[in-house]
């Protein structure tokens, strides 16, 4: 279909739908007629009033004040830079429990028998011990 193929149609559509939305208009009755006038009128007359942009204009100066107020407050005021955070007490005391190599394990497994796991380690490595369920 070339583009005034569609065009033609769209048109004879058109007009058509023109035809059967007159035809059906014509059929209702004068008052519902009337008031359906009446309230398209009344559609078009608050759509062609400005959507209050009285208010707008009204808060427009505060809301720039409001953004200039954060703007500085964001770029001027103190960002912690000259804090430090100083460890002492039993901060300090824990950092240095958990970091000691020396201290009992804080595990629930201390029955574990590391040398046992380390000789069967070392069994299936060098092969001479028979696979299990063989």
């Amino acid at each position: 279909m070339t583009g005034e193929e569609t065009q033609a149609e769209d048109s004879e559509f058109e007009r058509r739908a023109r035809a059967l939305l007159i035809q059906s208009a014509e059929q209702l009755p004068g008052a519902v007629r009337s008031r359906l006038t009446q309230a398209r009128y009344a559609a078009l007359a608050a759509h062609a009033k400005p959507q209050s942009p009285i208010a707008f204009r009204r808060w427009m100066p505060a809301g720039a004040v409001a953004g200039v107020a954060l703007a500085l407050f964001v770029v001027l005021a103190p960002h912690g830079a000259g804090t430090r955070v100083v460890m002492a007490g039993p901060a300090l005391e824990d950092i240095d429990l958990l970091t000691d190599s020396d201290a009992l394990p804080l595990n629930s497994d201390q029955d574990v028998d590391d040398d046992f796991y380390e000789w069967a380690a070392g069994e299936a490595a060098s092969g001479s011990a028979p696979a299990i369920g063989s």
